[in-house]
């Protein structure tokens, strides 16, 4: 059951809602494989059942459905969506967590965990382009550069990591926010037949620049020598202990050496 903040995954995801659609920050449903967790909504009951006055405000408030604004909101937030988590798992050990609160594998689609971060910088101090930024499944006409990208908190301090990636028509973010540390890993790298790896260790000893909150900082992209003959029908998966990215080929890609 999960009771600890640091480890916990946190998304952003979107599926029909009655004649409406929503978006919402969710996290993986413990236990049950595939479906996903909308924190505030899971966060409004909880307040109610506690008895607390106007619950859908205060949920609104202290653990909002966007992972932009629980990463404003401080490591507080972080500790709320935990329990969050926490109280829907027992619920739903007791008698299942309802669809509403829970969509089943293919009904949402999840998107990059921040879909409108406040900047996004690489190792290189220059920003990209935030609004062209892309998730799970993103369309691209070349190779893309496979790192981990470090995502700010307040007071200066890191909320956690994501699989990323840098290409030329902009960045890419994985489904899953890591909440902590970049933990010790191995990262794979996949493109059709195509096989490498490296360890999140080349990164240890990095000192890493001051973020503001939900800003994106890019690692440098570790020495991987991709292969030089690629079909336009083979993906690019990167793989890491928290997180899978797949991404897709549009047209013939470029190559690229990956530095």
């Amino acid at each position: 059951m999960p009771t600890l903040t640091h480890g916990i995954k946190l998304g952003t995801a979107v599926w029909k809602d009655g004649f409406s659609e929503r978006r919402a920050l969710v996290a993986c449903l413990p236990g049950d494989v595939g479906r996903v967790v909308d924190i505030n909504r899971i966060e409004r009951i909880r307040l109610a059942k506690l008895g607390e006055g106007r619950a859908e405000a205060v949920a609104d408030a202290l653990v909002p459905s966007s992972l932009r604004q629980l990463l404003e909101s401080g490591p507080h937030g972080f500790q709320r969506a935990a329990q969050a988590l926490s109280y829907a798992y027992k619920w739903h050990q007791k008698t299942g967590l309802p669809e509403e609160f829970a969509p089943f594998p293919g009904s949402y689609k999840l998107l990059p965990c921040l879909p409108r971060p406040l900047a996004v910088r690489t190792s290189l101090g220059h920003f990209l382009d935030r609004l062209t930024i892309q998730g799970p499944r993103a369309i691209l006409p070349a190779i893309s550069e496979p790192t981990i990208a470090i995502v700010g908190s307040t007071e200066e301090k890191y909320a956690g990591c994501c699989i990323a990636a840098n290409s030329p028509i902009g960045p890419i973010i994985g489904a899953w926010l890591y909440v902590g540390q970049l933990p010790q890993c191995d990262i794979f790298v996949e493109i059709g037949t195509y096989k490498n790896s490296t360890s999140t260790d080349i990164w240890a000893d990095l000192t890493l620049p001051s973020l503001r909150p939900a800003e994106v900082f890019l690692l440098p992209a570790p020495m991987l020598r991709l292969p030089n003959n690629i079909s336009p029908k083979d993906k690019i998966t990167i793989e890491t202990s928290f997180d899978r990215l797949e991404i897709n080929y549009g047209s013939d890609p470029v190559h690229p050496t990956v530095q």
